[in-house]
């Protein structure tokens, strides 16, 4: 994987600042439910699992066993070692697991860190038993920047999006492999912190997130100082929005 190398601090900062607690996650259990055709004894592989939330998230929804597969020794040690979660070192070009082995895919905001997603895309194509879908949930390069809150407030992280695979060319990186889209949809997903709090974290964040690593020293700070005008006005409303934002469900077969 690419764009960040997630030693053990990045991987602290991905943890403390990057996860969406389970709670504000509702609407995404009920997106990839209605893709995943449950089935008892299903496995999910979970590609570029990051510190784990959503393969702990699908093994307590869905009552599925994941194969959780990330490149980076750090996050690894984050995630949840259970029963049903078997953690393994690999990416997306080199996934270590026997031919049709898994009933399901997940890439959770990884694509863009994959170097060649052709390769992948045969990869999975490898793994996966005929039929199986993989669901990708992303920002993704060209699609409605003002509904990622971040982009509200440091406006020059939508540079680095723009660098993101779009639609059409994951489509295409994937039809090469036999895969076909099946679903294109947008997703909320909803934060308890308030704008103070995540004020408070927003340095953390940068370090750990992809977009606001590539900012300038003043972009970022504009940035905190737009924010830092959103949680004045936001003290002032007696009752001020639920932090959310919209990413997109690619889901292919």
């Amino acid at each position: 994987m690419a764009r960040i190398s997630y030693d053990e601090q990045t991987a602290a900062a991905f943890k403390a600042v990057r996860e969406v607690p389970r709670d504000g996650l509702s609407e995404w259990r009920e997106a990839v439910r209605r893709h995943l055709r449950l089935s008892q004894g299903m496995t999910l592989v979970d590609i570029g699992a990051g510190t784990g939330a959503f393969a702990a998230a699908f093994s307590d929804w869905f009552d599925l066993s994941v194969l959780a597969v990330e490149p980076s020794a750090a996050m690894r040690d984050h995630i949840p070692r259970t029963p049903a979660i078997q953690v393994l070192e690999g990416n997306a070009r080199a996934l270590p697991l026997p031919d049709e082995s898994a009933d399901a895919a997940w890439l959770s905001l990884v694509i863009h860190h994959i170097p060649d997603l052709g390769v992948a895309a045969h990869e999975i194509r490898r793994v996966l038993r005929p039929g199986a879908p993989v669901l990708i949930r992303g920002g993704i390069s060209g699609r409605y920047y003002d509904r990622i809150e971040l982009v509200r407030w440091f406006p020059e992280t939508a540079r680095t999006i723009d660098t993101f695979p779009s639609v059409r060319d994951t489509c295409k990186a994937f039809a090469a492999a036999g895969f076909h889209q099946d679903a294109l949809e947008q997703v909320r997903e909803t934060y308890p912190t308030s704008l103070a709090e995540f004020l408070g974290q927003v340095d953390t964040f940068r370090h750990a997130d992809t977009t606001m690593r590539n900012l300038t020293e003043d972009e970022f700070l504009r940035g905190k100082e737009r924010l830092g005008r959103a949680v004045r006005h936001a003290e002032d409303t007696a009752n001020p929005e639920t932090r959310s934002r919209w990413l997109d469900l690619l889901v292919l077969r």
